[in-house]
Order: structure tokens, then C-alpha cells, then sequence
């Protein structure tokens, strides 16, 4: 079992009604609750700390490192126009940065945070975890990182959109591409497909990638069109490979010391989820966006290789998967000042909050805005 897009969510709040509601209890794989994550740094595999005492316990840090860690209270909050990388070598410092800060956020979206604002893309992640000034206070008085277990479905993360498309039935229609949308005295007006179907409507979402949005935004408002074209995407190839490694963990990232490797972190299904010999590499991004240019035989020698170099296991590709992901970086400081028609929404993971959990935020969020305006029209008259 393959999945191309998201490889796992966390069980929250959101995920566990939706599961239930939906009736795919009996379908859920849920990860061990202590399985840890891992970083390749200096040629080994090493584990990542969770809490202050295992930040001299690991090996990933430096003592140095560690206590450098420690100064991170005393230092100042955001700064104003403060890239990423820059905040966080400020706060945690160099070390801690480029072997486990860096790593993990940018491989969110598969971007360098030297080039990503906090501004955009890290104080409302902050702000959303209670973070005011410290990263490392809420961590004291917590004692240690945690979240809600991993979680897939025995058929992959498919199940779960499938299965809401089957509660909705025949209010959701597929293969029905839309071509066209016009603003009309009541609302607006939607052609879809070749045959030139119309649809009429008081509002509409366009929950769809960036690209997308772009295209159809072209002839109603040219301005948020190019707003949204300009953003920029990271290119990601993901190659599944199979191999004989029994490592206890969810996976890892490369280190940003590492920068020669394409390969840039790798996902351990057989760990999470019992799929036995399966693991999904991902390449590329904005430290290597080449690679994903290769042709497949390239990319399924380079992610194997790679593997067997980090994890000291041979491995064989079984499949080669092209994507692309939002950057959320400079050019994303453009997106503050979209604006688009009344009774036109916007959902996404280059509009907001990036991730599973930030698609349910958004979907509520969006549809108080539907639910707000269904009384107006296009040109904000009632």
C-alpha cells in the first residue's frame, strides 16, 4: 500500500470524530506512542531529543550544543522583516539549527528557512502553541515534546476523504472540471467541462492547489490571479523503496550539514504502520529542486543509494512519485495582501496553516465566512 500524498496524520480531536463519524474505527493503524524520530548527521544515525535531560543524553548535540540550547530563555523574541533561519540560529543556536531546527521545519514544505519569513511562516505556528517569547519555556514546564500518536488506515489516508465523499453522495460530483467562473447580479456562475455545463451559486470555495486557483481567478480578477501564480512551489520526488531495516522510529531528516545529499528524509511505514520492508524517501526541494528533473531510473539509483548510505541497509525502489509543495517562503509575504470578490473563498495548504490538522481549522474557518455572507452578492450589497 502506496500513498502518494500525506504518509500519516496525528490522532487529534478533529481526526478521532471524523474516523468515527465516518465509521472507519476498524480500519485505523495507530503508531506506538513512543516511537521517536531520528537525524543523519556527521554519517550516523542519531536520535532526536524530546526533552532537556535527553538533549545531553543524545548524541546529536554537542555539550557545547546542548548548553547553547539552554541560553535560548534569555534571548529576544521575533524581529522585524527576521528570516527563519536567522531567528532560530539567534535563538537555539548553530548546532541545534542546522542538525535538528532546520531540518524538520523546512522539511514541512520542503523549503530552506533562510529563504522563509517568520513573520508569514513561523509566528502564527508559534502564536497557535501558546510560544510568546521562548521556544524552550513551554518545553520546561511541560517537560518533554508530545503530540498525538501517528495514524494511517489499512488502505492509506485515502479512506478518509473516500469515505466522506460517500456520507455526501450525490452532492459531490466528480470528473466535472471546472473551466470558468463569472460573476452574476445573484452570485456567480460556474462552466463546467466541454459540454459548457453552468452551475449557478450564491458563493463558492475554491479549495484547490495555488496553480489552480490561479488559473480560474484569471478572467474574474486578474490582480489576486498573479498574486497567486507568483507563489513559489518546492519540487519533491518520493521514492518508495523496499528493504530489510528494523529500526525503531518514524523515520528522519537529513541534516543541513549533510547538504551534498539529495536525499532529504525518509518515512519508516514498516515501523509505523507493521507494512513490512517499506519506506518512502523524499528528494529534492529548495536544497537540491535538480534532482526531481532526473529521469525515474536516476531517482530510484539516487533515493537507494542514499538509503543504503544512511541506513547501512540495501534497498530496491518499487515506485517513483513527483509532487510539488508550497514554500511558504518571501514570496508568500505577497499573500497578506489578497484580496478577493465577495462570496469567493479561498482554501488550502498555500492559504493557511499547512498540514492535515490545518485543512479542518480552515475548512471551519471558511465555511463562518459562507455561512456570514450568504445574504450578499459579488459586490458586497445585500
Amino acid at each position: 500500500m502506496l500513498d502518494w500524498g500525506p504518509q500519516r496524520g496525528r490522532l487529534t480531536t478533529d481526526f478521532r470524530e471524523r474516523i468515527t463519524k465516518f465509521g472507519l474505527d476498524d480500519e485505523l493503524l495507530v503508531a506506538k506512542a513512543d516511537l521517536g524520530l531520528l537525524i543523519y548527521h556527521g554519517g550516523v544515525l542519531r536520535r532526536v531529543p524530546f526533552s532537556i535531560p535527553e538533549m545531553f543524553t543524545t548524541d546529536a548535540l554537542s555539550l557545547r550544543g546542548a548548553i547553547r540550547v539552554l541560553l535560548e530563555p534569555i534571548t529576544a523574541g521575533p524581529r522585524d522583516n527576521e528570516r527563519v533561519d536567522a531567528y532560530f540560529r539567534r535563538k537555539v543556536g548553530s548546532e541545534a539549527y542546522d542538525t535538528l531546527i532546520g531540518p524538520f521545519f523546512g522539511g514541512l514544505y520542503g523549503s530552506n528557512p533562510a529563504d522563509m519569513d517568520v513573520e508569514v511562516a513561523l509566528a502564527p505556528i508559534l502564536s497557535r502553541a501558546g510560544v510568546r517569547r521562548s521556544l524552550l519555556a513551554p518545553l520546561i514546564k511541560r517537560g518533554r515534546v508530545s503530540a498525538a500518536p501517528a495514524f494511517s488506515f489499512q488502505d492509506g489516508m485515502e479512506r478518509l476523504p473516500q469515505a466522506m465523499a460517500k456520507a455526501l453522495g450525490d452532492r459531490v460530483r466528480l470528473d466535472a472540471p471546472v473551466e470558468l467562473i463569472s460573476a452574476t447580479r445573484r452570485g456567480w456562475e460556474l462552466t463546467i467541462g466541454d459540454a459548457g455545463e453552468r452551475i449557478k451559486a450564491e458563493q463558492i470555495v475554491m479549495a484547490t492547489p495555488a496553480p489552480a486557483a490561479a488559473t480560474l481567478l484569471e478572467h474574474q480578477d486578474p490582480k489576486a490571479s498573479a498574486t497567486i501564480r507568483a507563489l513559489n512551489h518546492n519540487p519533491i520526488a518520493i521514492v518508495h523503496v523496499t528493504a530489510d531495516l528494523d529500526a525503531d522510529a518514524m523515520g528522519f531528516q537529513v541534516a543541513f550539514t549533510e547538504s551534498h545529499r539529495a536525499l532529504r528524509g525518509v518515512t519508516f511505514q514498516h515501523c509505523l504502520f507493521n507494512r513490512p520492508r517499506l519506506f518512502s524517501t523524499f528528494l529534492g526541494g529548495a536544497l537540491n529542486p535538480a534532482i526531481v528533473d532526473a529521469d525515474d531510473a536516476l531517482l530510484a539509483n539516487t533515493a537507494t543509494k542514499e538509503f543504503e548510505d544512511t541506513t547501512g541497509a540495501p534497498a530496491e525502489a518499487i515506485s517513483v512519485w513527483r509532487t510539488q509543495m508550497p514554500a511558504w517562503d518571501l514570496s508568500w509575504r505577497a499573500l497578506k495582501d489578497l484580496r478577493l470578490p465577495v462570496g469567493l473563498h479561498v482554501a488550502g495548504s498555500w492559504h493557511s496553516r499547512a498540514g492535515l490538522p490545518g485543512r479542518f481549522a480552515e475548512a471551519k474557518s471558511v465555511a463562518a465566512s459562507v455561512l456570514g455572507l450568504s445574504t450578499q452578492g459579488p459586490d458586497g450589497q445585500l
